[in-house]
């Protein structure tokens, strides 16, 4: 009980702890899906005028899987319109996750690999507990607005809930897995091919166990998990044929790569245009080894050990997904899950493969977000390794002198990692958050009466959505603006007074005006003795100035 108290309190201070730091704001992102939520809150219809999207949100023109809109509205409706508000789903899914990965290693463990000992389950279960609730991946995506983290909540409790029908043969227990799952595919693209192939998979399993030990087939509950799961299911896959379903993948896929296809047309021009040479040097065949290499990158060093994913916002650049000490109990956890080879280290690593495959065929990896269902199994992997460790030890007494200092290690790794990313980390990267939108807008409230236009720079990214956000904008304004507006992208250029303008050629000089944009464009496009500054933001990230 105390061990469990004390994971609890570590789970939600790592969670809410400077809550407001870091990350330093809210990326364009978040502010979209908080005021597509506000808009359906307030009037059942996105920014855009859709009325209740199902499968998706149209946002910046990318087609948002509708999910986490719908999940961040209860909490806007408590909260109102802020950053808070609109990343708790988060932070409640990642919670969800660490009790879902825990769960599921402890059920796997006392089945399959010690034999109902409830000791060492038990012990796998707050071991687990603690990995998960220290992670650095999950960490990075534990702080803000994340589908793809409400999409592995929702994944790693229908296998659990898969689990639980498969040991009772309960519908029950089948149907909220079905729902579970299936919900996920409304959250992030990728679950759309992770979950239909996890529920195949223990739909086999459940099948062949059965069969295997004579037992009865619950099969009033396959077909009704079928149905419903169908239900659920039939507006996404309609979607996928539409413009909705499709704009994503087309942003993200390597089959839109066209340099993969020249690459094909030259190896065959050199090595001569024979039916063998047009086979063996086909494009698909290109495409095969670009995805193959795309699914080996998300196991390299580098990315899991020292630095992470390339991209700032998933990862602090200074840790790797997981901890340098972690590799040594890797190395355990392959020989514990090569001498334990069974059907839970099967239905382990396919989870793992399926999680990994639809990154494989997209763009910039290893893509440490589009991965993210991987982690609950490699933390299990990384459990069994340190249980496979400290079994080297006979003397009970050493083995928990050992476990002490095994888990002493892993806090201090973990509060060098926190320090990190709540003092470094924010200052460091305060650009790729787009920090200072809240200020700058804060102060523009204060004396936009006083202009009859107004002119903000887009180069800090999507100006009108952090204008609506910080704003609370009236939904229904925007809704009446979005027929006639200029957009790029399904982002304003400009609403009411307010122009959201990239170069100063857009700036009519002959009526007075407030200009909004960063120091750098201030001063390579104006004199400051003929505009002079009228205010700024701390940190100068945005300034002030008009002209007469």
């Amino acid at each position: 009980m105390k061990i469990n108290l004390i994971i609890i309190f570590l789970i939600i201070f790592s969670r809410f702890f400077a809550f407001n730091l870091s990350p330093s704001s809210p990326y364009w992102e978040e502010v979209a899906l908080g005021y597509d939520a506000y808009s359906i809150a307030q009037t059942a219809r996105d920014h855009h005028g859709n009325f209740l999207p199902l499968t998706a949100f149209e946002s910046f023109g990318d087609y948002k899987p509708s999910l986490y809109f719908y999940t961040a509205i209860p909490f806007i409706k408590i909260f109102g319109l802020n950053t808070f508000a609109v990343r708790l789903p988060t932070v409640l899914a990642s919670i969800a996750i660490i009790f879902g990965t825990a769960l599921l290693a402890k059920n796997l463990f006392f089945k399959f690999y010690v034999k109902n000992d409830q000791k060492n389950a038990n012990f796998i279960y707050y071991l687990t507990l603690f990995l998960t609730s220290i992670s650095p991946w999950l960490m990075m995506f534990s702080r803000s607005a994340w589908e793809s983290t409400l999409a592995t909540a929702l994944i790693i409790w229908g296998i659990n809930f898969y689990l639980f029908f498969i040991f009772s043969n309960k519908t029950k227990w089948i149907v909220w897995a079905s729902i579970a799952l299936v919900l996920s595919t409304y959250t992030y693209h990728s679950a759309r091919v992770t979950a239909p192939l996890i529920g195949l998979l223990l739909t086999i399993f459940y099948l062949i166990s059965r069969l295997l030990k004579k037992e009865k087939l619950n099969w009033r509950a396959l077909l009704m998990a079928s149905l419903i799961a169908l239900f659920i299911f039939t507006p996404v896959a309609k979607s996928l044929f539409l413009k909705t379903g499709q704009q994503r993948i087309a942003e993200t896929s390597i089959f839109n790569d066209i340099s993969i296809i020249e690459q094909s047309n030259e190896a065959i021009e050199n090595h001569g245009r024979t039916k063998l040479n047009k086979i063996i040097y086909h494009r698909y065949i290109f495409f095969a080894k670009e995805a193959g290499l795309n699914f080996l990158d998300h196991f390299n060093f580098k990315y899991l050990f020292v630095s992470g994913d390339n991209n700032p916002r998933h990862s602090s650049q200074n840790f790797g997904e997981f901890y340098y000490f972690d590799l040594l109990f890797f190395v355990f956890a392959l020989v514990f899950l090569f001498k334990k080879r069974n059907i839970a280290t099967a239905i382990l690593c396919f989870i793992l493969f399926a999680a990994v495959l639809p990154a494989s065929f997209t763009k910039d990896t290893p893509h440490a977000l589009r991965t993210l269902v991987a982690l609950p199994v490699l933390i299990i992997f990384l459990s069994f390794g340190i249980w496979q460790f400290l079994e080297l030890f006979k003397n009970n007494q050493i083995k928990t002198i050992t476990t002490k200092i095994v888990i002493l290690i892993y806090l201090v790794f973990f509060a060098l990692f926190f320090y990190q990313l709540i003092y470094i980390y924010p200052n460091k990267y305060k650009p790729e958050w787009q920090f200072g939108y809240q200020e700058m807008i804060g102060k523009l409230n204060k004396i936009e009466n006083n202009y009859e236009t107004i002119y903000i720079t887009r180069e800090q990214g999507r100006p009108a959505m952090y204008y609506f956000f910080y704003t609370e904008t009236d939904p229904s304004l925007v809704q009446n603006a979005n027929q006639l507006a200029k957009k790029d992208q399904g982002e304003f250029l400009e609403f009411q007074k307010i122009k959201f303008i990239d170069k100063p050629e857009q700036i009519d000089f002959n009526k007075q005006a407030l200009i909004i944009s960063s120091l750098n464009f201030y001063q390579n496009s104006f004199s400051k003795d003929s505009v002079p500054l009228i205010d700024k933001t701390d940190g100068a990230t945005w300034v002030f100035y008009e002209i007469n």
